[in-house]
C-alpha cells in the first residue's frame, strides 16, 4: 500500500501543486479574457504524459510474470484507447462550456451537466467491461487492485480538471 501511495503522490504532486486551494477563489473572480489558452498540441502532450505515467504506476504496482505481461498489456492498451474516448467527451464538453460560459442558459447548463454525468458513467462502465478481461489474465485480486489504481488515478485527473473549471455563474 505504501508503494501505491508513493507512486500516486509522485503522479499527483505536479498536478496538485499547480492548483492550490486558493485557485478556486481565483478562478471564480478571473475574467475569461485574462485566462491563458493552451494549444491542442500542448494538450495532446499532457494527455500522452498522463497515459504514460498511468502505465508506469500500474507496472510498478501489479506484479506480473513475463507471460502475464505479454497477455495483459495489449488488453490494457485497448482499454486505454477506449478510456481516451471517454476523456475526449469530457474535453469536448469543457470546450463547449468555455465557448458558452458568458452566455450560458439554464438549458445549456443542464445539458452540459447531464452529458458530463453520462461521460462519468461511461468511464465506470468501461472499467466494469474490462474487469473480466483483466481477471482472466491477472486473477481476481490483481484485477481488483488494477481497478482500484485506475479509479484513484481517474479521480486525481478529474480533480485536476475540475480545479481549472470555473463554476457556472448563477
Amino acid at each position: 500500500m505504501k508503494k501505491i501511495m508513493i507512486a500516486i503522490a509522485v503522479f499527483a504532486a505536479p498536478a496538485l501543486l499547480a492548483a492550490p486551494a486558493i485557485r478556486a477563489q481565483q478562478v471564480a473572480t478571473t475574467n475569461v479574457a485574462d485566462r491563458t489558452t493552451v494549444s491542442e498540441s500542448e494538450i495532446d502532450i499532457m494527455r500522452k504524459d498522463i497515459r504514460s505515467r498511468r502505465k508506469q504506476i500500474i507496472a510498478a504496482n501489479i506484479q506480473m510474470t513475463d507471460v502475464e505481461s505479454e497477455k495483459f498489456w495489449p488488453v490494457y492498451d485497448q482499454y486505454a484507447v477506449e478510456q481516451k474516448k471517454a476523456y475526449d467527451i469530457h474535453y469536448n464538453l469543457l470546450q463547449e462550456y468555455a465557448a458558452n460560459e458568458k452566455t450560458m442558459t439554464d438549458a445549456m447548463a443542464l445539458s452540459l451537466t447531464k452529458r458530463w454525468s453520462d461521460a462519468d458513467t461511461a468511464k465506470a462502465q468501461l472499467r466494469v467491461k474490462y474487469l473480466p478481461m483483466f481477471e482472466k489474465v491477472l486473477g481476481a485480486k490483481r484485477a481488483a487492485r488494477l481497478c482500484q489504481l485506475d479509479r484513484m488515478l481517474t479521480l486525481m485527473i478529474d480533480l485536476q480538471i475540475g480545479s481549472d473549471v470555473p463554476l457556472i455563474a448563477p
